[in-house]
């Protein structure tokens, strides 16, 4: 004969390792572009009780407060996956994107968005990791991510809003700036069983510097299991995750600070 026939079982080693050559390949490509994702624009992370750079001192908003009517962003939302437009009173800059005006969701993020034709507010199922496509029909991928999960409001439980021309909760580049306020006061995870307690969180951006408190006064019983922390921007292409389904990961009486890279204490990158 002028040639002989593979072995079968020679034919399935040789298929085996070009999978696995490939999936290799294909892994390191992966890795390669969430490393660039990661270097895109860094953000500094710190945490409480990191004093003088990021504790935790949450702002009772009193009277300054206003209610922030949420509504579903599209025809097929559910009544608690609404969201609301927040205008600033002062220009703030996310990922250096300027960022005039917020849309608010009652799942607990709020998005880089003049309307709720750009973000409706209605994303309810968080993804890990970051950076990820987000999936609600209107979607920006410029997020601030609080406590992204599926919420509903509990009885009495309401997303309110204030700016201080003085920030009651002292930056960490200085006491003097300018600050917006969002908080969910009363929010739970969605689920048969309703939570022994309420979600009161916060966000807390810097009119000055950019940089980004979130703040936890209490959670729910998840405990945010099945919730992300973090921030996303450049359309999606890079991010600073904090958590993502970790429970306990994120603490009552606990603060997270982002720190814009143009305005980045020393003392906070020492403390990474």
């Amino acid at each position: 004969m002028s040639g002989t026939t593979p072995h079968p079982k020679g034919l399935l080693l040789q298929l085996a390792g070009i999978v696995l050559a490939t999936a290799v390949a294909l892994g390191l490509q992966a890795r390669e572009r969430a490393l660039q994702s990661e270097n895109l624009y860094v953000y500094t992370v710190a945490e409480s009780p990191a004093a003088g750079v990021c504790g935790y001192d949450y702002i009772d908003m009193g009277p300054s407060g206003g209610h922030v009517p949420l509504a579903p962003g599209h025809a097929k939302a559910v009544a608690d996956d609404g969201g609301a437009v927040v205008k600033l009173a002062q220009p703030f800059e996310f990922y250096q994107l300027p960022t005039p005006s917020l849309v608010v969701s009652g799942n607990g993020y709020l998005a880089a968005a003049d309307s709720l034709a750009v973000d409706d507010g209605s994303d309810f199922s968080n993804d890990c990791a970051l950076p990820s496509r987000a999936d609600n029909p209107a979607a920006s991928q410029n997020r601030i991510y609080v406590y992204h999960d599926d919420l509903r409001p509990r009885a009495g439980g309401t997303v309110r809003e204030a700016y201080f021309a003085t920030c009651p909760r002292p930056g960490a580049m200085g006491a003097s700036q300018a600050c917006t306020v969002v908080e969910w006061d009363g929010f739970e995870r969605a689920g048969p069983v309703p939570s022994t307690q309420p979600l009161r969180a916060q966000a807390v951006l810097y009119h000055g510097s950019y940089e980004i408190a979130l703040q936890y006064a209490s959670l729910d019983d998840s405990q945010a299991s099945q919730a992300t922390v973090g921030l996303q921007g450049f359309d999606g292409r890079t991010a600073r995750e904090v958590s993502c389904n970790q429970p306990r990961r994120i603490a009552a009486r606990q603060a997270i600070c982002f720190f814009d890279p143009r305005h980045t204490p020393a003392r906070a990158i020492a403390s990474r």
